[in-house]
């Protein structure tokens, strides 16, 4: 079956009451742009409680590039390639395709999807009472017709191998079977900024693609541990993080700050806080960094009590640290499902990967307590002027930016 739409259903802005339009608008226009960097300039059109691609003719053979980018757009449910058979209107009267122009496309799907030994059955959603024929009318009619012109020999209502979908909408008739499923939450820009400390670890990268999930434009902070690693950013894979985690966040910034300043501020100086100290350090750097952006919290991949750095008592220090708040969305996961989240968006591989991490440089066995009014003492006994040390910091970051999963202009 040809076919000439991708049918979209979001979940969370039907919700929205008043608000809905602009979450739907926000949605269509990340959908126009996911679709624009993998080459497809096709129209994306909204109805009442959906959105559709229209295909071209042209453009059938591109349809898994069309799925693949889609899958990538947050705010989505489910999608689906489709069939549809626009209804016809004559003055007030709404002419909907016939059975006998629906069962064809309904036959030809059921060819094309066959399951050798397999079971099926026919679901039909009759959203506009105003078609003549009810939904057990048709789904009886149609699943005859199948079993009647293609291999298929049984029926399944229970749990069936395929499923054949026919939605009548005021609009017209859609086809479809296999529905993909997609990320869901909010659409990207419809909740506002944050800066993500990006690590090369597997969890702040999920981190971040639970916010930009929630509709969060994401930045990304992450702290080099050498200047080789900013002189090769490219094939840095912090970098490939970052790019990677764009096909979902679709535009992001990357910093690369060295921590080689703040190296240099505690050099002979002794203490046993040194990695608590740096990640305060790192939160104001971001929080610095995110006010040039318009940003209004940072994100972390802590997880509460995974290492030392991440008791209840030092998440708390690290907190007080900034004014923006520090938000978590990893803090109650278990390992398990951080790295079976990460394998889906792509990132596991990645994590993996080798790399010298700067808070294994400062301190191999970190205390597992601290206090804010301690280390605020500290900070002003050991460095003499902290702000320069930020901007020193900032001043010698590598900043690279990402669409869409490839490097955009600045």
């Amino acid at each position: 079956m040809q076919f000439n739409r991708l049918l979209i259903h979001y979940g969370e802005i039907a919700l929205k009451g008043r608000n809905r339009p602009q979450f739907q608008k926000r949605l269509v226009n990340n959908v126009v742009r996911r679709l624009h960097a993998a080459g497809l300039d096709w129209k994306v059109g909204r109805e009442h409680h959906r959105l559709y691609v229209e295909i071209p003719g042209e453009g059938a053979g591109r349809v898994p590039e069309a799925v693949q980018a889609v899958a990538e757009v947050t705010g989505i449910v489910w999608f689906a390639p489709a069939g549809f058979l626009p209804a016809r209107r004559h003055a007030e009267v709404v002419v909907f395709p016939e059975p006998r122009e629906i069962t064809p496309n309904v036959v030809e799907l059921a060819r094309e999807q066959h399951v050798p030994g397999g079971a099926f059955r026919v679901r039909v959603r009759r959203a506009d009472k105003r078609f003549p024929h009810t939904s057990q009318e048709l789904e009886r009619e149609l699943g005859a017709a199948i079993l009647q012109g293609s291999d298929w020999e049984r029926v399944n209502l229970g749990e069936p191998d395929r499923t054949f979908h026919v939605e009548v909408d005021p609009e017209g008739i859609y086809i479809y079977g296999a529905k993909h499923r997609g990320i869901g939450g909010l659409p990207v820009g419809a909740a506002g900024r944050v800066t993500c400390l990006l690590s090369g670890g597997l969890d702040s990268p999920v981190a971040a693609y639970l916010a930009a999930k929630r509709g969060c434009e994401v930045d990304f902070v992450h702290f080099t541990s050498s200047r080789m690693q900013q002189s090769n950013a490219e094939q840095y894979k912090v970098t490939a993080l970052a790019r990677q985690l764009s096909r979902v966040t679709l535009r992001s910034r990357l910093y690369l700050v060295p921590y080689l300043h703040f190296d240099a501020a505690l050099i002979g100086r002794e203490t046993d806080y040194g990695l608590v100290l740096f990640r305060r350090f790192m939160a104001r750097v971001a929080e610095r960094l995110a006010a040039g952006r318009g940003a209004q919290a940072l994100i972390t991949g802590d997880n509460l009590g995974q290492v030392a750095s991440q008791t209840l008592e030092n998440i708390a220090t690290t907190t007080r640290a900034a004014a923006l708040p520090i938000l978590r969305p990893l803090v109650t996961y278990d390992k398990q499902e951080i790295v079976d989240l990460s394998r889906r968006i792509g990132t596991y591989d990645l994590s993996i990967q080798p790399y010298k991490d700067c808070c294994a440089l400062v301190d191999r066995h970190p205390r597992t307590t601290s206090r804010h009014e301690v280390l605020e003492r500290m900070e002003t006994e050991l460095i003499s002027d902290y702000g320069k040390l930020i901007g020193d910091s900032i001043a010698d970051a590598l900043v690279m930016d990402f669409e869409c999963g490839e490097r955009a202009d600045s």
